[in-house]
């Protein structure tokens, strides 16, 4: 069944502690953030497929790939909403929630994205629920939260670096694991091996 990438959906992520801080020793704003950061992680994937490889990711030949309805989420995200005390820890009813209000017409098969929901500097981690699911029904089939370390030089690659980190896991180890877990419930098979979404 044909797969699709939808990209980062960062219309839920929440920024621990102060965003002026975010940045380290080169202080941000929420609106840069937003705007310039949001959509440069998502083009992170697109242009480095060699790095951010969703296909091997998922141990599939081909991996369509769409941003268009993430980048307009993304981008009517409230600047007054993006700070919290604490990680959310949104609960799989509140995913599947997400998940149902996506803006999503004329598709079919399987859609695959990461929901971010929160980024600490002071832990240097970020947390991601990993979603498939049916495209047309907007059914949740496998949800995953996942964390991934930060690290590097610049936010941009300080950030990008704990989603290499989530997809490296999922590549891995995460896979497979996942295959056992859900039985086949994704791609309707008993196979013993990975799943052939």
């Amino acid at each position: 069944m044909r797969v699709t990438w939808f990209g980062i959906d960062y219309s839920q992520c929440k920024i621990i502690g102060s965003i002026g801080s975010f940045g380290g020793k080169s202080p941000t704003s929420p609106q840069e953030l937003r705007d310039s950061y949001y959509p440069a992680w998502n083009q992170l994937i697109l242009s480095e497929p060699e790095k951010y490889n969703i296909q091997s990711m998922i141990h599939r030949g081909s991996v369509a790939k769409d941003v268009s309805m993430v980048k307009k989420l993304n981008a009517s995200v409230s600047l007054d909403s993006m700070e919290a005390i604490t990680t959310p820890n949104y609960t799989t009813t509140e995913i599947q929630q997400f998940i149902s209000n996506y803006p999503i017409d004329g598709k079919t098969g399987i859609g695959l994205v990461f929901i971010a929901e929160s980024m600490d500097k002071a832990t240097d981690e970020a947390y991601y629920h990993v979603v498939f699911f049916n495209i047309e029904t907007k059914t949740v089939l496998l949800q995953e939260r996942l964390k991934g370390a930060a690290g590097g030089f610049g936010l941009r690659n300080y950030w990008a670096t704990s989603i290499s980190k989530v997809m490296d896991y999922i590549r891995e180890d995460g896979y497979y694991k996942w295959q056992k877990k859900y039985n086949g419930k994704v791609n309707n098979t008993k196979s013993k091996t990975a799943p052939t979404w």
